[in-house]
């Protein structure tokens, strides 16, 4: 091969390496780019999640504070206004009738194919041997059923904190 042959190919691959170089570089900003979109999407989607859509009092009768609930997307976290035993009326009522209803009734969707297993209404108790302090119920997916929750659990705490 010729001088002439040998100075054509290496100006075609210094070109090249001109050009790639290039793309990199537009390629790294891409990258940083979506590197910080992601970042600030990842920190409000957690900063959000962290806030309650809302936050609700359980009442007595009396005006008397049993519980206080902040209400987020797919959970609700009740915080008791003192411990709940879970030997008596809170458990068997609340948690093992009423609650346990609904759980019935997502299963029996599931079954049916019209709701995924994970979506099921369940909750998890916060606290102490044997007594509560607090609880989260997840899943309970609808207004009414929130509010079907809340309405069943004033009157069980009423219950429980009178007698």
């Amino acid at each position: 091969m010729d001088v002439q042959k040998l100075l054509e190919v290496r100006k075609m691959l210094e070109e090249k390496i001109a050009q790639l170089q290039e793309e990199l570089k537009l390629y790294t900003s891409l990258l940083e780019l979506l590197d910080k979109s992601i970042g600030e999407r990842s920190f409000s989607t957690a900063a959000e999640a962290a806030r309650p859509e809302a936050v609700e009092e359980v009442r007595g009768r009396g005006g008397e504070v049993y519980a206080t609930v902040e209400v987020y997307g797919n959970h609700l976290h009740i915080k008791f206004r003192e411990p709940v035993r879970l030997d008596g009326l809170f458990k068997r009522f609340f948690l093992d009738k009423f609650l346990q209803k609904y759980r019935e009734e997502d299963a029996k969707e599931v079954r049916q194919g019209a709701l995924r297993q994970e979506e099921v209404l369940r909750y998890e108790l916060e606290g102490g041997e044997g007594e509560a302090t607090a609880m989260k119920i997840y899943n309970y997916r609808s207004e009414e059923r929130k509010r079907e929750i809340l309405r069943v659990l004033r009157w069980t705490l009423e219950k429980v904190y009178s007698g």
